[in-house]
């Protein structure tokens, strides 16, 4: 009798293949995280040039969009910092050496979430008919213990700080082109510079905006094509000659 040959199980090498076969399921996911990382700061550059356009200061239909875009933005980014932790560190959340993956990702996903609670703090406070009321409104917010610091001071330097951190990994594990992750951060330093700046300079925070997409879009792209030729099947070797 001659042996069952045995089932290459998910995950492990296959014939013809180089590298392991990804686990059922896992791809889709992560492909989603990455769609929804590089359209976070598209929609989050949107937002900004809906607020730069406006024609009035305060509460109106421009405000509510922005603002809109902003949450959604956000949102985005949170599901989209675990992909990108997946993307630099793959099959690193546990072992050796996953203590920093695990930090950064939690530091920019608690970044991302509280600004975008800072983001629907700011819709709700324009839900009014006057630019005063809306000051009203954000006394009142203001007021309870926290809120301004946590989500208005804290919450963007976090997102940032654990953003750049991901990509510094990526940079470190060589998994994130290292031009790309200077570009993603000299973005993150526009975009933080230029948010304080008046008048025609805030164009400094629209441009940071713009570098991060572009980063981040070639460090997905560039991720892909390398994980694609790592997995692609090689072909079958002749059968030697007798």
């Amino acid at each position: 009798m001659t042996a069952t040959p045995r089932i290459p199980t998910a995950g492990t090498p296959s014939a013809g293949t180089s590298g392991t076969t990804p686990p059922p399921g896992t791809g889709a996911p992560r492909q989603f995280a990455l769609t929804v990382l590089v359209a976070a700061p598209a929609a989050w550059f949107f937002g900004w040039v809906v607020m730069r356009v406006r024609t009035t200061h305060g509460p109106g239909a421009a405000w509510t969009t922005a603002h809109s875009l902003w949450i959604v933005a956000f949102a985005m980014f949170a599901i989209g910092c675990v992909g990108l932790a997946r993307l630099v560190g793959p099959g690193r959340f546990t072992g050796r050496g996953s203590g920093a993956l695990v930090a950064a990702t939690t530091v920019a996903l608690a970044g991302a979430v509280l600004t975008g609670a800072q983001m629907v703090l700011d819709l709700i406070a324009g839900f009014v008919p006057t630019e005063a009321a809306m000051n009203n409104r954000y006394d009142a917010m203001f007021a309870v213990p926290g809120v301004q610091l946590v989500c208005y001071t804290l919450a963007p330097v976090v997102f940032y700080v654990g953003l750049l951190a991901l990509l510094v990994l990526g940079a470190v594990r060589r998994t994130a082109p290292v031009a790309l992750v200077v570009l993603a951060g000299c973005g993150i330093l526009a975009a933080g510079i230029g948010h304080g700046l008046p008048g025609a300079l805030r164009l400094v925070e629209g441009a940071g905006a713009l570098l991060i997409l572009g980063a981040l879009a070639g460090i997905v792209r560039t991720r892909a094509a390398t994980l694609a030729r790592e997995t692609a099947p090689r072909p079958a070797e002749a059968a030697p000659r007798r």
